[in-house]
């Protein structure tokens, strides 16, 4: 457990001092196994575990530093994700008796109003730190190398969007690393049951290959954002249509996902006719963009000479003196 004492636990949240360590740590243990340890994998957890439980001497190396401020952060998301997670159990009394209400002549319960909105302020201060670790570990590749290699890297570099910033500067998700690696198998859909039918194989293949050199060929650069704006728009689409929630909601990374618009395991900010309508406008403009991709093929055969303006999953068949039925 990356927390052993009170004393550091009030680095992050002003907590009072007569607080019960005890009542906190289960919560603290929960969080780390719902939320950090999925995060960060097996092997980088355990490394920065190594860190807290063994904590270098006071003249720290370089990479010691840069782990010390990783397991800060770590630690901001941490707590505020426990006191999330725990906040009804911790906000009650349980005994031999059953549950009760904590509350006392000299201190007065919140107001329901304000549970919830001290509820919320902890999931987004929790998931908000988290942007903020993948964002330290991104800045920092080339210390948390085993990190680099996990599924939860975010940097795709084979992929048509290949960071945050890229999907950020086509739909707005507020820099969010949560959100993107949200979208990550969502994009991968796109590119291969909309994008590849479109481009076929050969210029599918070739644009995968020539816009990871370091000199991209313009034609590639050029295609590029009609690509992009496709994969984006779609894969947002998709995303919304099986969660039910919109693209600012960054615990859908830890939510699994059900079809239609519910979700029982957590509470969505959002008006779910408000989110089918949007989810639907994100994929008509998805659709409109890969019309653009057909368009722009046709209109530079000079660059793709290979594109045959039909698409790969196109049935092909000869109906000549043929009766065809659609039912």
């Amino acid at each position: 457990m990356l927390f052993s004492t009170l004393t550091e636990i009030q680095q992050h949240i002003a907590v009072g001092n007569g607080t019960d360590f005890n009542r906190l740590k289960p919560h603290i243990l929960n969080a780390e196994t719902a939320y950090i340890c999925p995060l960060l994998g097996t092997e980088m957890f355990a490394k920065l575990q190594e860190f807290f439980d063994n904590p270098p001497s006071a003249e720290l190396a370089e990479e010691q530093k840069i782990i010390g401020e990783l397991l800060k952060k770590v630690q901001k998301s941490l707590i505020h994700l426990a006191y999330w997670m725990g906040f009804q159990v911790l906000n009650a009394t349980i005994s031999d008796g059953g549950f009760k209400r904590s509350e006392n002549e000299k201190m007065k319960s919140l107001f329901k109003y304000q549970e919830d909105e001290l509820k919320e302020y902890f999931k987004n201060a929790g998931f908000n730190a988290l942007d903020e670790v993948l964002e330290y570990l991104e800045g920092n590749m080339e210390q948390f190398s085993d990190f680099k290699t996990s599924a939860n890297w975010t940097i795709l570099k084979s992929a048509f969007i290949p960071d945050t910033k890229t999907f950020d500067s086509i739909i707005f998700i507020n820099s969010s690393r949560l959100t993107f690696l949200r979208l990550k198998s969502f994009s991968g859909l796109v590119e291969d049951l909309s994008i590849k039918p479109i481009l076929g194989e050969a210029i599918f293949t070739e644009i995968k290959t020539e816009m990871v050199k370091v000199e991209v060929p313009a034609k590639v650069k050029n295609i590029l954002p009609y690509i992009r704006k496709a994969v984006a728009y779609l894969s947002a689409s998709r995303l919304m249509e099986e969660s039910g929630s919109d693209l600012t909601e960054k615990g859908l990374y830890f939510e699994s996902t059900s079809a239609g618009f519910k979700n029982d395991r957590s509470k969505q900010p959002s008006n779910p006719e408000q989110v089918a309508a949007l989810a639907a406008r994100y994929r008509a403009i998805g659709e409109s963009y890969l019309e653009q991709l057909k368009s722009y093929l046709i209109a530079h055969p000079q660059d793709w000479p290979g594109y045959s303006g039909q698409p790969g999953n196109v049935l092909r068949r000869n109906n000549t003196n043929r009766k065809t039925f659609w039912a």
